[in-house]
């Protein structure tokens, strides 16, 4: 070897390697001794001997298996390849081993007649695997994050959905799913609508638009959404952008339950309200009439009240007429006749409900309302296409006084437990107004029939056509201090006597009454003063005046 320039056996120097820009290296004979390596070798792996074995050069290496391939190589003359392949050895300018990554090309080449050696181009690949590996890290990462993802979405409560920029559904959202009903393909897109509340579709999807185009820091919504029961609930909404500079790539949001909160709110606002319109309100039709307007179309798309006076004095089993007070439909429904008179069937839901003091709700179909639920040949009592009915006794010192009736029609959610407490709520405020007019309703019935029992026929008197009417003056009162009398004295003199006591109540009947029977003794009995004192008149009509 000496100092005589090394040549490949096509008399090629190998002096041709040293401007390549990979590191090159050839090594002589089976023990694979250095022959020549270029400028970026001896900067790659140092300055290593010429003459010395590779596996002397590069002690560190001798576990690996590389020198295996110099081995076959040279025995085969078959070329190998070597990808990626990581080399851990102590490097120039460095104090320990440092793992690098190299390509490696090995063929066979003759070095003169009858002698071989082995040609090696390595070219380092560190920095392509080190960012590689970086990639798959971050891949591997990412990987990890939407499994994390997924898992949250999927255990979460919350509907978690992911939305293009133009505001189309463009991922899969299991909570939607799942609480929803719809499929994936229901629900891409603009699918999702369908599973708004129709009331409420046109608002959101005009507010989503708007947001589309505005785009704000974040979306916030409230709407009702059909569950998978086929139910509506109210579900509040919130989404944001996601931005790459100043482009909207898509949009992340939730939808969360918030029924329980609404119905709160609802019965504190609808409660509130009722106060104020019945505050200083003291006639019960007022009362009711200002209560109906709170529960439609809030509650209700209608509502009815019958006054029930005669069930607290009603032996058990007798008939019962209920008088309609109320009736009051939203908008956009017929109407109903205000005051009637419904006589119920026994054994029906509504003489249930009041016999029971217990409420009665029914949902049904649209509009195939049970039978048992109408009063018997009343005609028409509930709106077209009614859905639900909650039947509300109102109860007064124990027995039932009055009866809500309300319902929903359509596609509005059918009544359930939580409006049929809210309901109970409202109506209660009627109690004190309720009892007054029972009270004022008794107290009428006893005046009238007192009145009617000293009101007797006229006498049959040869000769005279006697007529009488009872008119009292307020038809609000119906009983009053007036009377009349028409009898026959035992001379045969006819006598017609009218008398009028002041007040139009119950005090005023008995007055009536007792100066009435003062007036009939004194024309029959010429001396009743003890007679009248015993029936009290003398408080009335001084025994003087007699």
């Amino acid at each position: 070897m000496g100092g005589e320039p090394q040549r490949l056996s096509s008399g090629i120097g190998l002096d041709v390697f040293d401007a390549a820009p990979v590191a090159v290296l050839v090594s002589r004979g089976p023990e694979h001794r250095i022959a020549y390596r270029n400028a970026v070798y001896r900067e790659t792996f140092g300055d290593r001997p010429l003459g010395q074995p590779l596996r002397d050069a590069f002690p560190d290496l001798a576990q690996t298996g590389y020198f295996s391939i110099f081995d076959r190589v040279l025995a085969t003359g078959h070329a190998e390849r070597l990808s990626t392949a990581p080399v851990d050895v102590t490097y120039p300018g460095s104090v320990s081993d440092v793992t690098r990554y190299f390509n490696f090309s090995v063929s066979r080449t003759a070095l003169g007649a009858g002698d071989h050696g082995v040609l090696a181009v390595v070219v380092e690949v560190t920095e392509q695997v080190e960012a590689g590996e970086q990639i798959r890290v971050l891949a591997e990462q990412r990987r990890r994050a939407l499994l994390r993802y997924r898992s949250l979405v999927n255990a979460g409560t919350q509907v978690v959905w992911v939305a293009g920029p133009t505001g189309e559904m463009t991922e899969t959202s299991p909570g939607w799913e799942r609480t929803t009903g719809q499929t994936w393909e229901q629900f891409h897109g603009d699918g999702w609508l369908d599973a708004v509340h129709p009331d409420d579709r046109a608002e959101v999807s005009r507010n989503w638009n708007r947001a589309l185009a505005e785009v704000p820091a974040d979306f916030t919504s409230t709407y009702r959404l059909r569950v998978a029961d086929g139910g509506f609930r109210h579900f509040a909404i919130y989404a944001a952008p996601v931005r790459d500079g100043d482009t909207v790539v898509e949009w992340v949001g939730t939808c969360a339950d918030t029924e329980q909160e609404w119905r709160v709110r609802r019965r504190e606002e609808v409660l509130a309200r009722a106060a104020e319109v019945t505050a200083g309100t003291a006639r019960l039709e007022e009362m009711l009439d200002a209560l109906s307007r709170v529960i439609v179309p809030e509650i209700a798309d209608a509502c009815s009240v019958y006054f029930l006076p005669q069930t607290l004095d009603r032996p058990a089993g007798a008939a019962l007429t209920a008088e309609r007070v109320v009736a009051l439909t939203r908008p956009g429904l017929p109407g109903l006749p205000r005051h009637r008179e419904e006589h119920l069937r026994p054994g029906g839901p509504l003489a249930r409900a009041i016999e029971q003091g217990r409420p009665l709700h029914t949902a049904f179909p649209p509009g195939e309302v049970p039978p048992a639920l109408g009063p018997a040949g009343s005609g028409p009592w509930l709106p077209e296409r009614c859905n639900s009915v909650v039947l509300l006794p109102v109860a007064v010192d124990g027995a039932t006084a009055a009866l809500l009736v309300a319902c929903t029609c359509g596609d509005r959610q059918p009544l359930g437990r939580p409006e049929t407490d809210l309901l109970r709520e409202l109506i209660e405020r009627t109690q004190t107004p309720l009892r007054n007019a029972l009270e004022l309703r008794r107290t009428r019935q006893v005046a009238l029939a007192l009145q009617r029992s000293l009101l007797p026929a006229p006498p049959e008197v040869p000769g005279l056509d006697i007529a009488v009417r009872y008119r009292p003056s307020t038809v609000g009162a119906e009983v009053g201090g007036d009377w009349y009398d028409c009898f026959v004295l035992r001379d045969g003199a006819t006598v017609l006597t009218i008398g009028d006591v002041a007040g139009h109540d119950l005090p005023a009947a008995v007055t009536m009454s007792q100066t009435h029977l003062a007036e009939a003794l004194r024309q029959a009995v010429p001396d009743a003063t003890e007679i009248l004192s015993v029936y009290g008149a003398t408080e009335c009509l001084p025994v003087s005046a007699i």
